[in-house]
Parts: structure tokens; sequence; C-alpha cells
């Protein structure tokens, strides 16, 4: 497998199940896609999101699962039926649908762990061999990389700056790689980014 950033705005997204799990996978698609969910039974929690929820139970069948899957970009089946996921996986399958299977024969999408910022998103995923170091990972990012919001901004902002007063591509790459490893930088980040943004004028525009 290899990662994507996929853009599902107004897509469709369609999860089988009503559980903890299905909870998980329909918070990790809301509010950017159109999420429905199709169980017997469905968490409080997911009805309080404000998606699309209908209540029937799911049979194997090839007609009945189409018609919910209707024109959606992704499905994720999420039951506690091991059999129902993968005759669900097979319809998405013959459909050609991206599908994320939760318990059964792996589907062709994985769902990571997200770290986000203002101006980051960060992926992790361990392809399912241990659920606790996606979240140790994201944790240490947060904990370890505080300012990142306010260094990816001063980056953008700088390097038009650059581009004012430097033609060299590669200088200009070279420079705002030397202010990312410059701890003094990160330092006045936590106080103020006109400082620091004040400090990388002084050193790197002489």
């Amino acid at each position: 497998m290899i990662p994507l950033i996929h853009d599902l705005r107004g897509k469709s997204v369609t999860i089988f199940g009503g559980g903890r799990v299905a909870l998980r996978k329909a918070s990790f698609f809301h509010p950017e896609a159109s999420v429905t969910v199709v169980s017997r039974t469905i968490d409080s929690e997911i009805i309080d999101l404000g998606i699309k929820c209908i209540s029937g139970q799911i049979t194997p069948d090839r007609d009945q699962i189409s018609g919910y899957i209707g024109d959606s970009s992704v499905v994720v089946a999420a039951t506690s039926d091991k059999e129902l996921n993968n005759a669900i996986g097979a319809v998405c399958r013959e459909k050609g649908i991206m599908f994320n299977n939760a318990d059964g024969e792996p589907g062709d999408i994985m769902i990571p762990s997200v770290v986000r910022g203002d101006n980051y998103m960060i992926a992790i995923s361990t392809e399912g061999k241990s659920p606790a170091v996606p979240r140790y990972i994201r944790q240490l990012i947060e904990r370890e990389c505080r300012g990142l919001d306010e260094m990816i901004a001063i980056q953008s902002e700088f390097r038009e700056v650059l581009k004012t007063r430097i033609d060299d591509q590669e200088e200009r790459n070279r420079i705002l790689r030397k202010i990312v490893e410059d701890g003094e930088v990160w330092s006045h980040l936590e106080n103020n980014k006109r400082a620091a943004m004040e400090y990388i004028t002084r050193k790197y525009l002489k």
C-alpha cells in the first residue's frame, strides 16, 4: 500500500455497522464527506454527529448491499459479522469502489490515525499491527512539535520574501532548512511569531 491524501469534499461515504468502530470511522470522514451509516442498531453518538443514519437489517444479499452503497466513493464495513463484511467488500470490488474492512478480508484502503493542525496533517499507520503505536506517535508529535503550525506559517511567509531577494531556488531551500533547524526560531515561536520573524530576517537576510 502507498499513502495518499484524498479530497472527499462533496463525496459520499457509506459505513455499514452502528457500534463504536463505526463511530470512529464516521468521525474520521465527517464533516468533510457526506456520511451515511447503515445498521439495525445505531450508537447514539453516531446519531449526535448529525449524519444520515439508515436503520435496517443488513444481509449478504448483493442487491441489497448495492442499493445501500449507491454512488458512494468510499465504503466501510464495520459490522461484527466477518462474512457480511466480506460480502460488502465483494460488491465494492465489483463496482470499483474504495473499501475499508474493519474485520475480515482486507480492503484496498486503510484508515490511519491523524495529527492535524491549521497548516499540517500527518497520517500514521502500522497497517493494523499495533493500534497503540499510532496513538503514541500522535502524542509524541503533539508534545515535541509545539509551534509547528507557527513554523509552517513563517516558512510560507519567509519563502515569499526570499523569492524577491534570492534568484537561486536551491539557496532559498537551504535557508528554509536552516530556519527549521534553528533552535532560536523555535524558542521565539513560543513567545511571539513576529519576534521570530524579526530574528529570522536579521540572521538570514544579512
